[in-house]
Parts: structure tokens; C-alpha cells; sequence
């Protein structure tokens, strides 16, 4: 049993938070830290996630929440000690930085089923890397981001219906000039809509964001940002424009069909 699957609006007990927050999905459906714990809980097929946080001051009281603390983000000054988290179902996972291992870890020995080793940062790329009998079977990385320098998003739908009710969702994410996710974006992005469809609505999964909406524009939430689109009645090629202030343009192409 677990409660809640999907953050919703309501319940949020203290201003400005517009939702309960308990949820392991957020408002946009994004998946957090704490889905990646319960798929390593309740799956069979074999998964790692990596995530990091700060090494705690003293002991702590360890429970299921304690690793909801973890985000999943590589950055810090150099030489100081971070405490980066691993989920994991395989028996053993050994974590690796710029190629450089830092130890293997059993699942079995692992205190609230969370993995972690302390390590001291340097920027570059964590991986972590799932066993099974001894057998390296999946894997999982962290990569340092720099500079937020472009748009990515793409849509889960090619062809929309044109009978003013098909749906598509658009997600955005903002990225540096190599591609990795920038966690810490939060920039405002603009959308233009030409063609057969229109915007019903943005969602961030911020749980403190009080912004219309309506409105064709939203701020990004931990890098993401995710648009419904709705076809109307016509055929033709729809296409939406991104924007935002220092970041490169981008446009997402689909089509409606009668």
C-alpha cells in the first residue's frame, strides 16, 4: 500500500505550497527520488538510480523518508564531501567517479535498503553500476551541468486526432550546451503555438508555483515543464515555439489529421 502515487492540489498545510507533496510522482507527473526507492522495493527487473545530498551533521533516525532528501544532481566545491544515495534491487552496487571506483556496496548490509558513499566532489561523472551474481547487469549516471544553453522537448504523440479533444503532452527540459539536464533551471519559457492546436495548460510540479495556468508561459521546475496540447477540428502541421531569455529557441512539429 502506499499513499500518495500523485501529488494533487490541496492538503498543503502551510503557504505557499499548493499541494500535499507526498506524492512519488509531482503535479507534472515527473518522477522523483522517492518513486526510484519504491521501484527498487516492488520491481524484479534489475535498476539503479543515483542521487546526492548533503552529509548529515550527526546521527540520524533512519526511516522511509529519511532518502526524500537525495536529489539527483552531481555539483558542489571541489574537494568537499558529498553523500551520494543509490536505490538499487541487485545484490551489490559499485559506484564510479571519472571512471575511479569508490567501493562496492552489498544491498544486504545496507541500512533502510539505501546505499551511499561519501565522496569528495569533483565535477565529471558518477556511475553506478548493478550486480547479480556477480554479473554487471545495469547501470545508472550523474553528470555534471553547466551553463542552462538550450530547449530540449519532445512530444508522446507524432499525430493528433483532429476532433478537438485528442491530447498530447509536450516536455521540456532545459539543458546545457552538451545535452545534460540543468536540475537547477528555473527559467522562464515562453510557448507560440501555429497550426490546428491549442495550449490548454503548463505544469511545472513546483508545489509553490502560483502562476496562471493558461497563461503561454511558465517558469521551469528542477529543469522540466511539461504542455498539454489539444488538436482542434482542422488538418495541418502544428508547431510549437520555445523560448526563453539566454536560451536557444527550439520547435516541436506534429500534425493533425481528420
Amino acid at each position: 500500500f502506499l499513499w500518495t502515487g500523485i501529488d494533487y492540489l490541496g492538503e498543503a498545510r502551510r503557504w505557499p505550497s499548493r499541494s500535499n507533496t507526498a506524492g512519488i510522482l509531482d503535479l507534472a507527473g515527473h518522477k522523483k527520488p522517492e518513486y526510484y526507492f519504491r521501484q527498487s522495493i516492488w520491481t524484479a527487473e534489475p535498476m539503479v538510480y543515483l542521487a546526492t545530498r548533503d552529509v548529515p551533521a550527526g546521527e540520524e533516525q533512519t526511516s522511509l523518508w529519511s532518502h526524500k532528501k537525495a536529489e539527483p544532481v552531481w555539483h558542489g566545491e571541489h574537494g568537499e564531501t558529498i553523500r551520494v544515495v543509490c536505490f538499487t534491487n541487485c545484490e551489490q552496487a559499485e559506484l564510479f567517479l571519472n571512471g575511479h571506483s569508490q567501493g562496492v556496496k552489498n544491498l544486504a548490509d545496507a541500512e533502510g535498503r539505501v546505499l551511499f558513499w561519501d565522496v569528495p566532489y569533483e565535477p565529471g561523472t558518477l556511475t553506478a553500476q548493478g550486480f547479480l551474481n556477480g554479473n554487471a547487469v545495469t547501470s545508472s549516471e550523474l553528470r555534471t551541468s553547466a551553463t542552462p544553453k538550450q530547449i530540449l522537448a519532445e512530444t508522446d504523440a507524432a499525430v493528433l486526432k483532429a476532433d478537438g479533444v485528442d491530447l498530447a503532452h509536450v516536455e521540456v527540459t532545459i539543458a546545457d550546451e552538451n545535452g545534460v539536464p540543468v536540475y537547477t533551471s528555473d527559467q522562464e519559457v515562453h510557448w507560440a503555438i501555429e497550426g490546428p492546436a491549442r495550449l490548454l495548460g503548463l505544469e511545472s510540479g513546483d508545489p509553490a508555483s502560483h502562476e496562471d495556468y493558461q497563461a503561454p508561459r511558465r517558469k521551469a521546475f528542477h529543469g522540466r515543464l511539461l504542455g498539454y496540447l489539444q488538436a482542434t477540428t482542422e488538418s495541418g502541421l502544428v508547431q510549437v515555439r520555445l523560448s526563453a531569455p539566454g536560451l536557444e529557441d527550439t520547435v516541436v512539429a506534429l500534425r493533425t489529421v481528420a
